[in-house]
């Protein structure tokens, strides 16, 4: 097993200025996590996983800056999507238990 950490972040300084949480933790500043095993790929961000192509792979971690048409980016809203169904799915639960 392979892995390597990517600190995903805006491309551009002059991008950042438009980060409301520049300061601080912000939605496009976080660390993931590029896993290579026995020929599978997966990436992990925000506490979901994903599995991705080997080339996916192989662009997250040579670039990861978030920007129009990166990979990064791509994942990024993958990653967004799986956290809202899970999300989503924890709410019917709760919902289900109390009638």
């Amino acid at each position: 097993m392979n892995f390597q950490l990517i600190r995903v972040e805006l491309h551009s300084d002059e991008l950042r200025k438009f980060d409301p949480a520049e300061q601080g933790l912000s939605e496009y500043r976080y660390t993931g996590i590029a896993i290579e095993d026995g020929g599978k790929y997966y990436y992990w961000a925000k506490g979901a996983s994903l599995e991705i192509s080997d080339w996916e792979y192989a662009n997250i971690k040579l670039n990861p800056k978030l920007y129009y048409f990166s990979t990064a980016l791509k994942l990024h809203h993958r990653i967004d999507r799986a956290l809202q169904a899970s999300t989503s799915t924890q709410a019917a639960r709760g919902e289900q238990c109390q009638t």
